[in-house]
């Protein structure tokens, strides 16, 4: 009986140059880029809605990313909240604020802000350019120590923005917090 033939020594070295080719094409570990590029407002939340706003916040909080939270204040931003100790109300401008949440996320291990329901307001400012916005929400902060910190409060904010297809951004946050 006769062996089945063996492909020759060049058919077999042909197969071998084929198969390196095309395998490195194939990994897993380093896959293609994507040929269409992703809108950061479909992930992040499009803050030239209302609804996208308070997304694009939830998002800079999950990332611990002032850079992101920045870009939600006017320049003329005020953050208040009650001293309940003092029994009076307290203030701080941009800066501080941006300087504030930057060390926070620094510190923190996670965040985790959850944005619960809307608050009526009688005194709601509603137009193309201004928005007055009282939310619930709740908040978790994990700091590197393994120290958490858990709270609930609403926040009135007031939304500004130049025309009715610019981002909205933060001109005041008033601060209603139980921590």
């Amino acid at each position: 009986m006769k062996s089945p033939a063996r492909p020759s020594f060049s058919v077999s070295l042909l197969l071998g140059m084929l198969l390196m080719l095309t395998v490195p094409a194939c990994n897993p570990f380093a896959p293609a880029l994507d040929e269409v590029p992703t809108d950061p407002n479909e992930l992040l939340g499009n803050p030239v809605t209302v609804r996208g706003f308070f997304d694009r916040f939830r998002a800079a909080y999950q990332l611990r990313d002032s850079t992101l939270y920045g870009q939600l204040l006017s320049p003329k931003f005020r953050f208040t909240y009650r001293d309940f100790a003092a029994n009076v109300d307290r203030s701080w401008t941009r800066d501080v604020d941006a300087n504030t949440t930057y060390r926070l996320f620094r510190a923190a291990r996670s965040t985790n802000l959850q944005w619960t329901q809307y608050l009526p307001s009688s005194d709601t400012l509603s137009s193309d350019t201004i928005a007055t916005v009282e939310r619930s929400f709740l908040l978790t902060i994990e700091q590197r120590d393994d120290e958490r910190f858990s709270g609930s409060g609403t926040a009135r904010l007031i939304l500004v923005r130049k025309n009715r297809n610019a981002p909205w951004r933060m001109r005041s946050w008033y601060d209603r917090s139980e921590f």
